[in-house]
């Protein structure tokens, strides 16, 4: 399993997946407004999404688990 984890923290402003979705390397998970502007997360493996724990208006910090990425 592949834990996505914020790179900055900030204010999620959407989620472009669901659960059980499959994604490709580099899809965007979630977008964020950090101190840093529109900051976008994308996924670094193929795979299924099996758990997100974040949703737009979550305020969530550096490090945070975004998702759980089942590897293809």
């Amino acid at each position: 399993m592949f834990e996505l984890r914020a790179a900055v923290g900030g204010i999620v402003l959407s989620v472009e997946v669901i659960e059980g979705q499959t994604v490709a390397e580099l899809d965007d998970i979630c977008a964020l407004d950090s101190d840093q502007g529109r900051v976008l997360l994308a996924t670094q493996v193929p795979g299924v999404v099996r758990e997100l724990y974040v949703e737009r208006g979550n305020v969530i910090g550096q490090g945070a688990l975004i998702a759980l990425i089942d590897e293809a």
